[in-house]
């Protein structure tokens, strides 16, 4: 099949390219003409240059393919970043979805998120039934996957069979900056650490290509299917990862008040160096308030694989220390 991939070059992205190319499918990449190919180097694909904001570059790299996954989207909890996070997440969805209706595309994966689910305040896991309730907090991240979900939907109107994914907390081999690599090189080289309490929905990033192309193949057009696996609390988290270094951490219960003002702090410092800090006070909120959710649809209807954490965090650490981004501490 030939697919056209936007975000190939991100963490999601570069391991669904990875993925399909294994499985023989004609891969061609939408790229950012800033944005070296070094995590997709030597992988047979084609590169269009262009970007989700950019319409005609989208209708060009649309032209000749059978599906697009429109994985490409801005992750970010700081509000300087909010114009720009409604322009890709939103208004790049539009593009994609026009772009693909114009080129007479069949299918489109899109990516959303569980932020474009809503929570549950009683404990149990959230569904793809569960109404959005994230408005009245303001978490850019949250709107704006809320709102693109709304627009690529919009695609099965237009003639075009738009399956959505939510995948929930990704961890696995190529993120270096994010989950996986920020959790493993905080473990690596600190005893202690201070973490809130919660509790997230985790799935590895192999089981979510595995599901993106299952709903490329037989999703349900207009459905929305939650990519999750196992539940985890924060320091029961950070254990099985100390756990795996080889060595003991003591995690120190962050109270409410005092991540808050570290991460009003941090906003505050930001706004001095324009760069955006590891906390933030979106990010503050979405962890005390997100829970668990459920993949039973995703399981029933496309054939979810689950794999255990413990598992993928092992493969994470061995792609980690050959890729020179830890050492060997075993």
């Amino acid at each position: 099949m030939k697919v056209l991939v936007t975000g190939g070059t991100g963490f999601l992205g570069a391991n669904l390219v990875h993925h399909l190319v294994t499985r023989g499918d004609q891969v061609r990449v939408l790229k950012r003409r800033r944005t070296p190919p070094d995590i997709l180097a030597g992988l047979p694909v084609e590169f269009v240059e262009g970007d989700v904001t950019d319409a005609d570059s989208l209708l060009r790299a649309c032209q000749g393919v059978e599906g697009v996954y429109h994985v490409a989207a801005l992750v970010s909890y700081w509000r300087p970043r909010r114009a720009w996070q409604h322009r890709v997440n939103v208004e790049g969805t539009r593009n994609v979805v026009e772009a693909a209706a114009r080129a007479a595309v069949r299918r489109i994966v899109h990516t959303s998120s569980i932020a474009a689910i809503g929570f549950r305040a009683d404990g149990q896991p959230a569904d793809e039934d569960t109404q959005w309730n994230w408005g009245p907090h303001d978490i850019g991240y949250c709107t704006t996957k809320h709102l693109g979900e709304q627009e690529a939907l919009e695609g099965n109107a237009r003639g075009l069979e738009v399956v959505v994914v939510n995948p929930a907390v990704i961890f696995g081999p190529r993120d270096v900056h994010r989950n996986t690599g920020r959790l493993l090189t905080m473990v690596a080289h600190h005893s202690v650490l201070v973490w809130p309490d919660g509790v997230i929905t985790t799935c590895d990033v192999d089981d979510v290509c595995a599901g993106h192309v299952a709903a490329m193949e037989r999703g349900r057009p207009g459905r929305r299917y939650i990519l999750g696996g196992e539940h985890w609390r924060f320091p029961d988290l950070i254990h099985a990862v100390a756990e795996l270094l080889g060595k003991k951490v003591r995690v120190l219960a962050a109270p409410e008040w005092l991540e808050s003002l570290v991460a009003w702090s941090l906003y505050g410092m930001s706004r001095v160096t324009r760069r955006e800090p590891a906390l933030t006070p979106e990010l503050v909120t979405v962890r005390r308030l997100v829970g668990t959710y459920s993949s039973a649809r995703a399981l029933r209807e496309l054939g979810f694989p689950q794999t255990p954490l413990r598992q993928t965090l092992e493969k994470t650490y061995r792609w980690y220390v050959e890729n020179g981004f830890l050492k060997d501490r075993r």
